[in-house]
């Protein structure tokens, strides 16, 4: 494994490795996300800015850069891209952020659903670069936020693919689906 170095901005990956620092895993219990093994795309990354090392939760995307999380951090390392988790399967459900993902990945352990492929942006605004790769789904689901941006990127995937679904209905008073399984359950 070769991690990626973002020269631009004096940030280098030192190591990936699954995640299991406590702090780490402290961190995703405090988000609600228990069961997080088994998710291969989700890694303990160690990194330096400036020569100062950081460690934090990686999710990896299409372009090999990470979205990275910790109390403290909210970045990407490496190029910004949208991570696509591939079942073989013609549903595929939209998340914006790895979190609401994670989240989704821990209710429907208990709900029993239907396999799917998972598209998480990582930045909404790549929804409008990556809207081909929707063509071949028969079925979308839209897991995106309750608010301004949300309701701009659900509007534009629903008038080019009218038999998505917008399923912010089940966390309705809550900014994500995150916050909906961290506080609203």
């Amino acid at each position: 494994f070769e991690p990626p170095v973002n020269l631009e901005s004096n940030i280098k990956i030192e190591k990936v490795i699954k995640i299991r620092h406590l702090a780490l895993i402290q961190y995703l219990t405090s988000r609600n996300i228990l069961k997080f093994e088994k998710e291969n795309d989700l890694k303990e990354v160690h990194y330096t800015i400036n020569s100062k090392k950081y460690f934090a939760i990686g999710f990896e995307n299409q372009s090999a850069g990470f979205e990275i999380r910790s109390k403290y951090a909210k970045l990407c390392i490496g190029k910004k891209d949208v991570s696509l988790i591939s079942n073989q399967s013609l549903t595929l459900r939209i998340f914006e952020g790895f979190f609401d993902y994670l989240s989704f990945v821990q209710i429907s352990h208990s709900k029993n659903l239907e396999q799917s492929n998972y598209l998480i942006l990582n930045s909404v605004a790549l929804l409008v670069k990556k809207i081909a790769l929707l063509e071949k789904y028969e079925n979308i689901e839209l897991y995106l936020d309750n608010d301004q941006t949300g309701d701009k990127y659900t509007t534009i995937i629903l008038e080019q693919f009218p038999g998505s679904l917008d399923l912010r209905k089940l966390y309705k008073n809550h900014k994500d689906l995150n916050e909906w399984l961290t506080k609203g359950k």
